[in-house]
């Protein structure tokens, strides 16, 4: 018995230690979160074109109790040891540049929690819709934002666009001020198919 209860404490210590670790490796994206140079802390991929890379994740889950809810949890956060920069590169304005990839990334989730929140789930299509509108909105709508930014801002070279997209992703995050829950739920009120 002693030896079951030591190999299952020391499972157990692991299993906390593995979640302790990935816990320390992420940023969870808040308004008063700033990233620093330090958060970059993946090998600097030095025949890249580009002079950083921010890697960001959109944790998500959900579960229903299987009458009439569906708990949702979303968040945004950016992985240190996926992010790189090159050394001779790190100037404020590219940090800058890489904390707005990170507040886009904020903005595409909370849009998603709109569409979430006005989404009619069923209780055989809410899987299916679930996953198709974090999918198609992260792996389309906010890819192409990211994409877009990066060329208006050539990487964070072009000083005026990276200002306007500054303010606009200032203006645009309290637009979607409602929206910023990471935990809600949603009714599965309709239960007839769509």
């Amino acid at each position: 018995m002693k030896t079951t209860l030591t190999v299952l404490l020391a499972a157990l210590l692991s299993n906390f230690q593995l979640l302790l670790a990935q816990e320390n490796n992420r940023i969870f994206w808040t308004d008063s979160v700033q990233l620093s140079w330090a958060d970059f802390q993946a090998e600097a991929k030095e025949g890249q074109t580009i002079a950083a890379l921010s890697s960001i994740a959109i944790p998500f889950s959900f579960e229903t109790d299987g009458e009439g809810e569906i708990s949702i949890q979303i968040q945004v956060c950016f992985v240190k040891d996926e992010s790189w920069v090159k050394k001779a590169e790190q100037t404020p304005l590219l940090l800058k540049h890489e904390q707005i990839h990170f507040d886009i990334a904020e903005l595409h989730r909370r849009k998603i929690v709109k569409a979430l929140k006005e989404a009619n789930f069923t209780k055989s299509n809410y899987k299916e819709k679930l996953e198709n509108i974090v999918g198609e909105h992260w792996n389309k709508i906010y890819r192409n934002s990211q994409d877009q930014y990066d060329q208006e801002t050539n990487f964070s070279q072009y000083i005026k666009a990276q200002l306007e997209w500054s303010k606009k992703l200032k203006r645009l995050l309290e637009e979607y001020k409602d929206y910023r829950e990471e935990n809600f739920t949603v009714s599965l009120i309709n239960f007839e198919e769509d």
